[in-house]
């Protein structure tokens, strides 16, 4: 008789909380997860690629519904390479459930430090998650795992140390490679050359060939990051570099993005006329045009707020949603050179101008990569908006 009435009572229990009404905000949850489901239909098959969006609502209402017909699709022809991020957790979910579109993923994990005694050592070690490997690698058997060791704390000392003692550069690689090979990582992105501004390139040159020499050797890639040459930037890494080192280098990241930096004005973030000048001032030189499919076209997923004081924030794909929703703006607008996407909004007696990537963005680089017979390096995953990856 006593569990019986218990039974009752929990049941009872359970249908009152069934049926008690759910609040305002648990409505709006609700309402908000079941209309941002994959959908059958690719965000083109919808009619959403557009300059200019006519209602912010296209965003916001959209973001996050990718055609779950085309997740373990390619549609990028050429080799597309993310990096994701420890800082940003959405770019590893974005890795396992597109992961199909791949060819390479470079967790941003590694560091390669000089210690006091002269010796070398990599740290982050501890970022490096097995288990999302394995999972990575289980949705895509091709995929390269190939994280990005940056060279960090080097002195102009230490390359001029390090490259006039073989013994010291034997060591530096076998440090690398013998990680890397516990690891069982597929190769490394090397980012060292912006470090040094252009100086010293012979020292730079060497210890890029060592290090791929000791990777290959062991059947791992290198890959390689390379400033942008072309105004407002100085031109630090040329086409005589790239024929130099393409020899060794499996594909090379260009950055072309961060364009506001250089020009300390609001403004585009990484625009595509720039960006495209950049990859013809590498492909000038008749020997490197036949290694074009070297070149990975650096495309940015995250965009600037910038202030009316002069100041200026980052922002990733959740906050510019939120900021959509919060201001609503009532028209966008599209810089056809660039190629990118704005808004502005006041605030607190400021004019904000928003630059962030749309999905018109990503398909004229996409078209215009196809078109050069290049590949694609995305900075990062994680910033991006879902329905992006429909069109990769």
């Amino acid at each position: 008789w006593y569990q019986r009435r218990v039974r009752v009572l929990i049941c009872f229990h359970c249908l009152q909380a069934t049926l008690e009404p759910l609040s305002k905000e648990e409505k709006k949850k609700k309402k908000d997860k079941k209309e941002q489901r994959p959908v059958l239909q690719t965000v083109g098959e919808r009619g959403l690629i557009n300059t200019e969006p006519q209602s912010y609502t296209e965003i916001t209402k959209n973001h996050k519904k990718y055609s779950r017909n085309h997740v373990d699709k390619k549609m990028f022809k050429n080799d597309l390479l993310g990096f994701v991020t420890p800082w940003n957790s959405h770019g590893y979910d974005v890795a396992k459930t597109f992961g199909a579109k791949f060819n390479y993923i470079s967790p941003v994990w590694l560091q390669i430090v000089p210690t006091a005694q002269g010796t070398f050592m990599i740290k982050g070690g501890h970022d490096i998650d097995a288990g999302w490997i394995r999972d990575v690698r289980a949705n895509n058997t091709n995929v390269k795992l190939a994280p990005r060791l940056i060279f960090e704390q080097w002195s102009m000392g230490h390359l001029t140390q390090v490259t006039s003692s073989e013994s010291e550069l034997l060591h530096m690689v076998q440090v690398i490679v013998e990680f890397f090979k516990g690891e069982k990582f597929d190769g490394a992105v090397l980012e060292i050359w912006r470090q040094f501004g252009g100086r010293e390139k012979p020292r730079l040159h060497q210890v890029i060939k060592a290090i791929s020499e000791g990777l290959s050797a062991e059947g791992m890639s290198t890959l390689l990051v390379i400033p942008p040459g072309v105004r407002p930037f100085p031109e630090i890494f040329d086409k005589y570099d790239f024929q130099i080192l393409h020899p060794y280098i499996e594909k090379f990241v260009m950055m072309t993005y961060d364009h506001h930096h250089a020009t300390g004005k609001a403004g585009p973030v990484g625009p595509m006329d720039w960006g495209l000048r950049n990859i013809l001032l590498i492909m000038e030189h008749e020997d490197n045009d036949n290694h074009r499919h070297k070149l990975l076209y650096g495309v940015h997923f995250y965009g600037v707020d910038f202030r009316g004081d002069g100041h200026f924030d980052a922002i990733v794909g959740h906050q510019y949603i939120d900021l959509v929703k919060s201001v609503k703006p009532s028209q966008f607008i599209w810089h056809l050179k660039a190629s990118e996407l704005s808004f502005e909004y006041r605030d607190n007696k400021q004019i904000h101008k928003v630059f962030y990537p749309s999905l018109r963005f990503l398909q004229k680089r996409v078209e215009a990569a196809e078109k050069f017979k290049i590949g694609i390096a995305i900075w990062e995953i994680g910033q991006g908006l879902d329905y992006f990856y429909d069109l990769l």
